[in-house]
């Protein structure tokens, strides 16, 4: 020994993991979140093994992380997670990154970076249901759907998905989750009203996907259940 610190990651474990998932969910799609360097296991690798194990899509926080799994050769649907105004939109537009927007302000920026890439975005409207983590919250999710739909008509973007994060899915019968869960149905019935068909509805984390089936919709999102 050299006397350096060495973590040894078993990829066949996180394969494992996320095929265990995959089937536990059935026909609703798994995401495998692999954001802070896959959670301090190597976001590339991870992803990878992720992928083998059948996570049809990656999640990450930031556009460089991102762009990176595109870099390594991972062609599955990527999303970032944080909407991050002034972000380098452009580029992540350009390799088919889909995006997440909360904001009529966020909307307005994606729409001009696509009108530059010469391509429309792929946008996910994420909803505030009660965590207070980014979204439009029920008062403000009218205008965002308006603003979205409006880029959606101009060609500037895809409304490809409709997203929030539960709080409290890691307390069993905790009264939060049922809250959270009514806001979110009532967020997609108003944005199909809009004329919005998303290809996923995702509310569901690592929690949720093992315990709250009623949370599923078509995408459970899970990092620490993978990794």
């Amino acid at each position: 020994m050299d006397g350096h610190p060495e973590i040894v990651v078993d990829l066949a474990a996180i394969t494992a993991n996320a095929a265990a998932l995959a089937a536990h969910v059935g026909g609703t799609q798994l995401m495998a979140v692999v954001k802070s360097d896959g959670y301090g296991h190597g976001m590339i690798p991870a992803a990878q093994a992720a992928v083998a194990g059948g996570a049809r899509w990656l999640g990450v926080t930031h556009l460089a992380e991102a762009i990176a799994l595109r870099d390594a050769g991972l062609t599955q649907r990527v999303l970032c997670l944080t909407a991050v105004a002034d972000a380098p939109h452009e580029d992540a537009i350009s390799r088919d990154v889909d995006l997440t927007a909360g904001s009529v302000a966020l909307v307005s920026q994606i729409a001009a970076a696509a009108r530059r890439a010469g391509r429309p975005a792929l946008v996910h409207l994420k909803a505030d249901t009660g965590m207070c983590r980014g979204g439009a919250t029920a008062a403000e999710w009218p205008a965002l759907l308006q603003a979205a739909r409006a880029a959606e008509a101009a060609g500037e973007l895809r409304i490809t998905g409709i997203w929030s994060h539960l709080a409290c899915a890691d307390m069993p019968g905790h009264p939060s989750v049922d809250a959270q869960l009514s806001v979110f149905r009532a967020a997609i019935e108003q944005a199909e009203q809009a004329g919005a068909r998303p290809e996923v509805r995702h509310l569901a984390n690592t929690p949720a996907t093992l315990t709250l089936p009623q949370t599923w919709f078509d995408l459970v999102r899970t990092g620490g259940g993978i990794v």
